[in-house]
């Protein structure tokens, strides 16, 4: 008789387990919407990605769901430099996963916009802990590309560079940690090497709209350079017949990717006539 109240224990367990199992995993239509406002967030279109992640956390209520949009958030408010805010939102992605590598790193970031440089040490000290106890190889390569988009985005590029290497080296496989060497190399003006970077990546299989528009703004940046202007008309006078056709090959090649950037194509009317 005693055996019965073990067994209604071991029931609602079961019951309590498979419950919260339902809630894991995120739908593919959360999973779209998460993709749809890191692309916002990573194109600067912070107000966009904002509205997005809030769409996510009042519709999707899967834990791993929650803790992406909340990491989210937490950049797009950063990215507005709402640190109070951002700050707040990653704590709440802290709550659902403490070792949730995206929201320690946007803890970091809004810390390091309030100035409470103490905080910031001490969030990166656990991300590097995490680190190095993480076992996953792509885990971990993906833990050193985060350090290398902070460390960009507080224009340390030597770091940058030197995590994002890392990230290569544990995972040659990732095609996005090529695009973000050229990134990086494109923050140093290093335009000839960027480039080089999104071939690669291009060639490797990232065939796409993001990858085709970082390098065409890349070869615009390098003829702006090279001819000392960034004034699309000063451009079309200044530029010699060589590197015109080959701007507007480029120019041409993104386009047919579905690339759209309206920078590029006023230069394109003013260029490539």
């Amino acid at each position: 008789m005693k055996t019965y109240p073990l067994l209604l224990i071991i029931s609602a367990s079961l019951f309590f387990v498979q419950c919260r199992s339902g809630l894991v995993t995120m739908t593919n239509s959360c999973y779209n919407a998460i993709q749809q406002g890191e692309q916002a967030n990573k194109s600067g279109n912070y107000s966009n990605a904002l509205d997005q992640f809030n769409q996510v956390l009042d519709q999707c209520k899967a834990y791993d769901a929650k803790e992406k949009a909340y990491a989210g958030k937490a950049a797009a408010l950063n990215g507005l430099q709402r640190y109070n805010e951002a700050l707040d939102a990653a704590i709440q992605g802290l709550v659902i996963n403490k070792t949730s590598v995206d929201n320690l790193f946007e803890k970091a970031t809004a810390e390091l916009g309030l100035k409470k440089t103490t905080d910031a040490k001490a969030s990166f000290s656990t991300i590097i802990d995490l680190t190095q106890k993480n076992q996953n190889v792509k885990d971990r390569a993906t833990i050193y590309a985060k350090m290398a988009e902070i460390d960009l985005k507080q224009n340390m590029q030597a770091d940058a560079l030197n995590n994002i290497q890392q990230a290569i080296a544990l995972d040659a496989d990732n095609n996005d940690f090529y695009m973000q060497r050229g990134d990086i190399k494109t923050a140093q003006g290093d335009f000839t090497a960027a480039i080089a970077d999104y071939d690669l990546a291009i060639a490797r299989g990232k065939n796409d709209t993001e990858a085709w528009k970082a390098k065409s703004v890349t070869y615009v940046k390098s003829y702006q350079q090279k001819y000392n202007t960034t004034d699309a008309k000063q451009l079309a006078s200044k530029i010699s017949s060589s590197d015109k056709q080959i701007l507007c090959g480029e120019i041409a090649k993104a386009k047919a990717k579905g690339v759209k950037d309206i920078n590029i194509d006023l230069l394109e009317l003013s260029l490539c006539k």
